[in-house]
């Protein structure tokens, strides 16, 4: 299966009539700012948001971000009108306004459609700075150290739409002779596009990732992420303003990766078998989104984990295999003991209890929930 989604996105928005004098700035800002959590149903969607000058893109001074787990923020700096207004999506944040925004209205949103919520305000101008996209191998049996040797090696070629060859710096994560991780373009803080390929699964399995539980359902699960910004990013802005349903949007970010990044057998000059059903999705005429899965938050994935992949029940298994049955219960009781009870949390742990704590008093424990 191939999935296409919009990973993360960051969008900027300016007055159509720039104010004469800066004093006056602030008041539109905070004005563009109300109008469009307005439009966007952000704060019925993630609930209220808090002022911050820190949690907010940076060159900005300040603005609202969400208490949650997941990065919301929408923030201008006051003495800088060109910066305009900066609306920033996280790709967990995202996932959850989609999910949540579902839930609540019993209809789906994607990026065209929040893009012409905006487009509604005739006193801003809205443009993408940075989008990222997604094009998901599930299930596929792609493997990203196979890629990457096959290019490096000069096996495969990457071509962009026109057959030009992609000279752009190819850069790796390698681990054990392993790559899992590279890219294709320069990680550079100025850079306009770049593509990421990398294991997806392991990915999310390694860091608990928001998706680890959706990963532990795969065998494998390979992603091509593709980062557009500055004038690329503006010119897809066009585009979505001009989609009408999720067939076109679908095209339209398909084709804003194959553009760019098309995968040649060197001998043949033919496409790859993995580049062909990248393509082959420009030709799926039933394609529907899929709707973000329920939250999934970071104490739910460290639950998880200790019941999937810590090991904790084969451990108890086993003691009580070699002793008898009160054996389990007599190792959980020791490590309470010996080791909780001697436990001193670090800066880490304090931080987030300090960013979490609130967001879980009002949720609830999660065992519970799952009752």
């Amino acid at each position: 299966m191939l999935d296409v989604k919009v990973d993360e996105f960051t969008l900027v928005l300016h007055p159509v009539k720039r104010p004469q004098f800066i004093e006056d700035w602030e008041h539109i800002a905070l004005n563009i700012i109300e109008k469009t959590l307005v439009l966007t149903n952000i704060e019925t969607v993630l609930g209220y948001l808090v002022e911050s000058d820190t949690s907010i893109p940076a060159g900005y001074s300040q603005g609202l971000v969400t208490d949650k787990p997941y990065h919301f923020a929408i923030a201008f700096h006051q003495d800088y009108i060109q910066m305009g207004v900066c609306l920033k999506f996280s790709a967990y944040a995202w996932s959850e306004y989609q999910k949540l925004y579902y839930e609540i209205f019993d209809k789906s949103i994607n990026i065209h459609q929040f893009l012409q919520k905006l487009e509604t305000y005739t006193k801003i101008n809205s443009r993408l700075s940075r989008i990222d996209i997604a094009i998901d191998f599930i299930n596929e049996n792609l493997d990203v150290d196979f890629i990457y040797n096959k290019i490096v090696r000069e096996k495969h070629i990457v071509r962009n739409a026109s057959g030009r060859k992609n000279n752009s710096n190819i850069s790796a994560i390698t681990k054990n002779n392993i790559t899992n991780t590279f890219y294709i373009g320069a990680r550079v803080k100025n850079y306009r596009v770049l593509l990421r390929i990398y294991d997806k699964k392991k990915e999310q399995i390694e860091t608990y990732g928001v998706e680890y539980n959706k990963a532990l359902q795969y065998d494998n699960w390979v992603r091509f992420e593709a980062v557009f910004k500055s004038k690329y990013a503006h010119l897809l802005t066009k585009h979505l303003l001009e989609i009408k349903n999720d067939l076109e949007l679908k095209n339209l970010l398909v084709s804003a990766v194959i553009d760019r990044y098309q995968f040649h057998y060197v001998k043949s000059n033919n496409l790859t078998d993995y580049s062909k059903k990248i393509n082959s999705l420009l030709y799926q005429k039933n394609f529907n989104f899929s709707i973000p899965s329920p939250r999934n938050n970071l104490l739910d994935r460290s639950i998880s984990h200790l019941l999937n992949g810590a090991g904790l029940f084969s451990t108890l298994w086993k003691v009580q295999e070699i002793w008898d049955e009160d054996t389990a219960q007599e190792l959980m009781n020791y490590l309470y003991t010996m080791y909780y009870d001697t436990f001193t949390p670090n800066e880490d742990h304090l931080s987030w209890i300090n960013k979490y704590k609130h967001y879980y008093l009002l949720t609830g424990k999660p065992w519970k929930l799952k009752k």
